[in-house]
């Protein structure tokens, strides 16, 4: 293992809250579940406890407001039915001018793994769904001192929901914190998906060793292995048999996409000595046609993986490849173009990963309601404010 330790990342919950969030089906309540986020005021003076400014701040989230001040406003707009939904109380209204004091005061790894583990429980028992490690850098939160704080997320294929996001200190990068925290899943026969980054024989180790399987990019990052993978594909001497390759054809928005998937086993000997767990290779050609231009571009990637041929055929491979990329897409647009993640200008301490960790939660509760339009379902929500709080007051019992 690498010498960075997990609880510098995540701390840890008392005995008591752990056990709670894990077991206590009132706790499956998201307003309740944020009461093991500790509070650092004094409740001198206090007028709003914390799980009720963070179930606002979330309902407002969902309700199409993108910046704390906006959130203010629409507390102020919903005065009455926050008292209805929670009783008397002397004040309903929280500010954006008080999210913005209180939010750098919060420990963010505290809510990182109270999100994280009431995700989890709520997911079905039986969980095998694949996940997509996906790195994201705050823009927004850059100031002249410092770049924006980059944050790794674990991120499911098919559901798109967030399990897991951490921060990455500036003083190291993705690849420790990843195989660090891939303990923290279970042992399950899962699927890891990740960008060239985390390509390397110590990452494949950690995930077989939790029975989980990978599917990895090769890029520069890897000269020997991109050149061996190169060398074999590019021979013309080199036959692929018909039953492992598979061509996909996708027309969108003005743009006509061909991806053609090679796989071989040939090179499983050959590679065994670096890489004792590859059980596949594979060569992905993207071709990319502008209708209205005809503009061909073309980018081939090579895939490996510790899947055998019996685990994953070309189909599965190539689903497992978009899957990944789906995520590092689509997650990314929605929280920059419908959250305004970007154009945040919220950069004070720990705040901007607070709000990140908030909008991957409200992006999680709108795919648990059935809708992919995340901008959609934001005004659908905005019109019909108690729905938004039902999501975070209900109970949700763990999935079958």
């Amino acid at each position: 293992m690498h010498s960075i330790a997990q609880p510098l990342v995540l701390p840890n919950l008392s005995q008591e809250q752990h056990a709670s969030l894990s077991t206590d089906a009132s706790l499956f309540s998201l307003h309740k579940a944020f009461g093991a986020v500790p509070d650092p005021r004094s409740r001198h003076g206090q007028r709003y406890d914390l799980p009720y400014l963070l179930t606002c701040l979330v309902a407002a989230l969902l309700c199409n407001c993108s910046s704390l001040e906006a959130v203010g406003e629409w507390c102020r707009d919903q005065r009455l039915l926050l008292h209805r939904l929670f009783g008397p109380r002397d004040f309903y209204t929280p500010t954006g001018s008080l999210y913005r004091r209180l939010l750098p005061r919060l420990s963010v790894g505290h809510l990182e793994l109270v999100l994280a583990t009431w995700v989890r429980a709520s997911r079905p028992t039986t969980d095998e769904e694949a996940v997509a490690l996906d790195g994201k850098t705050l823009r927004g939160a850059a100031t002249g001192e410092h770049k924006g704080p980059h944050l790794l997320a674990f991120c499911t294929h098919e559901t798109q929901e967030t399990l897991l996001q951490v921060r990455v200190s500036e003083k190291t990068n993705e690849i420790p914190i990843a195989q660090d925290l891939l303990p923290c899943f279970s042992m399950q026969p899962r699927v890891y998906t990740a960008d060239a980054l985390h390509t390397h024989a110590s990452f494949m180790s950690v995930v077989h060793a939790l029975s989980g399987f990978c599917v990895l990019t090769v890029k520069g990052n890897q000269p020997t292995l991109y050149a061996d993978l190169a060398t074999y594909f590019n021979d013309p001497h080199t036959v692929i048999a018909p039953s492992a390759r598979i061509r996909a054809v996708d027309a969108h928005r003005g743009r006509t996409e061909v991806r053609l998937l090679e796989v071989t086993t040939a090179l499983n000997d050959y590679l065994a000595p670096g890489w004792p767990l590859i059980r596949q290779v594979a060569r992905l050609t993207r071709t990319v046609t502008v209708r209205k231009t005809g503009k061909v571009t073309q980018e081939v990637v090579y895939l490996i993986t510790d899947l055998t041929v019996e685990q994953a055929n070309p189909q599965r491979l190539l689903d497992l490849n978009r899957g990944h990329w789906s995520i590092e897409n689509s997650l990314h647009y929605v929280r920059d173009v419908s959250f305004g993640e970007d154009r945040s200008r919220v950069h004070t301490g720990s705040a901007p990963q607070f709000l990140a960790a908030l909008r991957n939660l409200a992006i999680t509760l709108i795919h648990r309601t059935g809708s992919s339009q995340i901008a959609a379902s934001r005004r659908h929500f905005a019109s019909h404010p108690r729905k938004a709080f039902a999501l975070l007051l209900q109970r949700r019992p763990a999935q079958q």
